[in-house]
């Protein structure tokens, strides 16, 4: 049963994915796209609001340090990944290739996965030691940071 939800939700991904990854050059090239720095700025503003907001007391302090190691390396491989990705995109020519865009995907996946459970190792010691209303906070500041820096086609 769970692996047939697992197959249910990586379908979904996948399938929903594919026209986000697909859209005309042109929608891309209307805006002028961050580099990976800002990228990286904007999500590291966003992981130091995170803390602002869990209010840490002293002695939770100790256990942010790894988090916000783990944090900021996922933010920086994201965005780097972003902007190779849009690089690809920009010299795409003629159609999309079906076959090698669920296989990037995959590969996409696979490298999330292996981030999430960095992230929950980095954060399961902090976690621990917060209270019910810090571990709301940070579940919705995480939730937001997620939404805000996820690969096209991957929110």
């Amino acid at each position: 049963m769970r692996n047939a939800i697992i197959l249910v939700i990586g379908g979904a991904l996948v399938l929903g994915s594919a026209p986000a990854l697909a859209r005309p050059r042109a929608d891309r090239q209307d805006r002028a796209a961050p580099t990976a720095n800002q990228i990286l700025d904007a999500e590291e503003a966003q992981i130091a609001q995170i803390r602002a907001k869990l209010r840490l007391a002293p002695e939770q302090e100790k256990n942010w340090s790894d988090l916000e190691t783990a944090l900021h390396d996922i933010a920086k491989k994201r965005a780097d990944q972003m902007v190779v990705m849009r690089a690809e995109m920009a010299q795409q020519k003629g159609p999309v290739d079906l076959i090698e865009q669920w296989r990037g995907i995959a590969d996409v996946l696979n490298e999330r996965s292996i981030d999430l459970k960095t992230l929950a190792d980095a954060a399961q010691p902090l976690y621990s030691t917060l209270s019910d209303e810090q571990k709301k906070h940070f579940t919705e500041e995480i939730e937001r940071l997620e939404k805000t820096t996820s690969a096209p086609g991957m929110k």
